[in-house]
């Protein structure tokens, strides 16, 4: 009887054990345990446990008010290590950083984010799906969207809706399907996870979902997910540990430790990893203290309720212009000094075309030669430049303004899912409609029958027409339109004439 005792708690003891162990057998959650356990909350919470431990020795003495006085003293302390690992995380992100003396590359443009994402619901077709996050691909000037598959669980992804938009016009969208075989998807439950088969491969792999985007290799789904891993047990960073690159074909995922650039149409840094990059520069030029309260470093943050950016302010995907003498794809993201009012001064451009695993990504921060005003600002500039705009009164709006070079920015004027004319912009404020393919129509100062190309043809949508040699050329509403300025000039003279 009495050596059945201890065998009966050794059971209870080890079945209590299994069950603790049992979310090990799973990928995902073992992954989860080693990184947000072991890692990152590691030693805050052995700290809390050696508090703990503490605390019930000096209670099991009756010793009440050291008791007490060591649960004050640990929370004071876990509340300081909090504030001092976010310093220094922040730290080594800003490390990765250099600050440039060289001007800004030359960048190419693109169409506006928000027309390619509002347009993918357009180019579903007979797709059964919902449209999921939309990504621009600078290195094959495409935009693509994941399209979610339905059902219970999250069962995949159907389709990547690949988008070639003109700087001006509508999108165009062609689809590639995935396979019934190929059923995960970053954010599927249980065997449907493909964060979970990430997972498998390497427990120390931390994949976001946000992070992933897809595109069309033909006629095959691809879907990429640029993939990172825990450093430093005191203050945890994410480091770049290369992609996990799912085939929509045939459902098997690949680890590449090393992409180069021009390896994938798309970033192989994630977006998350870009975010955390650009939050450190809270810390430029300042201490612990400056950074706390706000006295030093910059910030990308939107101010202005009305900014064209306010839905996609920062990390802009671009490609290097040909004039650039660099190659590949980068992050532009503009900052705005904190002693400064609302004016973009500096921009930084992060390098997304080449990871290697355990490799930062090399950001750059570069000062603008002149800083440009705050983006709700110009937007209200360009509607004052080119009020007379028909459009206006439609639903018009300037849409997304992204730095094109050191002196130079772009916007788009049209509907959210049209684009109807682009701006380009001078850091001096002074800015000049073009049309889709590039040509200048009219620049400020201009009168507003002035095409820019002195060619003679009609400025259509600006609200008036310039007189070309022959009448015939113009069509029906353009002659209508001259007749109405000829009429209204002809009165304003009489009018005159009569005073």
């Amino acid at each position: 009887m009495n050596r059945s005792v201890p065998v009966k708690g050794l059971l209870y003891i080890a079945l209590g054990l299994g069950i603790m162990a049992a979310p090990l057998i799973d990928p995902l959650w073992r992954a989860r345990i080693i990184n947000k356990l072991f890692i990152e909350s590691g030693f805050p919470l052995l700290m809390v446990l050696v508090a703990i431990i503490v605390v019930i020795a000096f209670a099991v003495k009756k010793k009440f008010a050291a008791a007490i006085v060591t649960i004050v003293l640990a929370i004071l302390f876990l509340i300081g290590f909090g504030m001092w690992r976010g310093y220094e995380q922040s730290v080594h992100y800003l490390s990765t950083v250099t600050v440039s003396d060289q001007s800004m590359p030359t960048l190419k443009e693109r169409a506006p984010f928000t027309v390619a994402e509002r347009q993918a619901t357009s180019n579903l077709g007979n797709i059964n799906g919902s449209v999921g996050p939309t990504d621009y691909l600078a290195n094959s000037n495409h935009y693509t969207t994941l399209v979610n598959r339905p059902g219970p669980g999250n069962p995949g992804y159907a389709a990547v809706i690949s988008q070639q938009i003109d700087l001006t016009g509508a999108a165009t969208g062609t689809p590639c399907t995935f396979s019934e075989s190929a059923g995960k998807r970053m954010d599927g439950w249980f065997g449907n996870s493909l964060t979970r088969e990430i997972a498998s491969k390497d427990s120390m792999l931390i994949a976001e979902t946000q992070d992933a985007w897809g595109y069309c290799d033909g006629d095959k789904p691809k879907v990429v997910i640029p993939v990172t891993k825990l450093s430093n047990w005191l203050a945890p960073v994410n480091v770049p540990a290369g992609v996990a690159i799912y085939d929509g074909s045939t459902g098997n995922l690949e680890i590449r430790s090393e992409v180069k650039t021009g390896d994938l149409p798309g970033p192989a840094i994630g977006i998350s990893q870009a975010e955390r990059v650009n939050d450190s520069l809270s810390v430029y030029k300042g201490d612990f203290w400056s950074s706390l309260f706000g006295q030093s470093g910059m910030t990308d943050q939107v101010k202005d309720s009305n900014d064209p950016n306010r839905d996609n302010h920062t990390n802009f995907s671009l490609a290097y212009a040909k004039d650039s003498g660099k190659e590949g794809s980068v992050y532009v993201s503009p900052f705005t000094s904190r002693a400064s009012s609302r004016s973009i001064d500096h921009v930084t451009i992060l390098e997304t075309g080449h990871v290697k695993a355990g490799e930062n990504a090399t950001a750059s921060l570069i000062q603008l030669s002149a800083a440009r005003q705050s983006n709700a600002a110009t937007a209200d500039k360009i509607k004052a430049d080119f009020s007379d705009l028909q459009g206006w009164a439609t639903g018009w709006t300037v849409q997304e303004i992204v730095p094109v070079s050191d002196g130079e920015w772009a916007a788009s004027i049209g509907l959210n899912q049209n684009v109807k004319y682009r701006v380009l912009i001078k850091t001096d404020g002074s800015s000049c409609l073009t049309d889709a393919t590039g040509n200048k129509i009219r620049c400020t100062g201009d009168a507003p029958n002035n095409n820019g190309g002195g060619s003679g043809t009609s400025n259509t949508g600006t609200g008036s027409t310039a007189v070309p040699s022959d009448l015939g050329t113009l069509n029906n509403d353009q002659l209508a339109q001259l007749q109405d300025q000829v009429t209204k000039e002809v009165l304003k003279r009489l009018n005159e004439a009569k005073k």
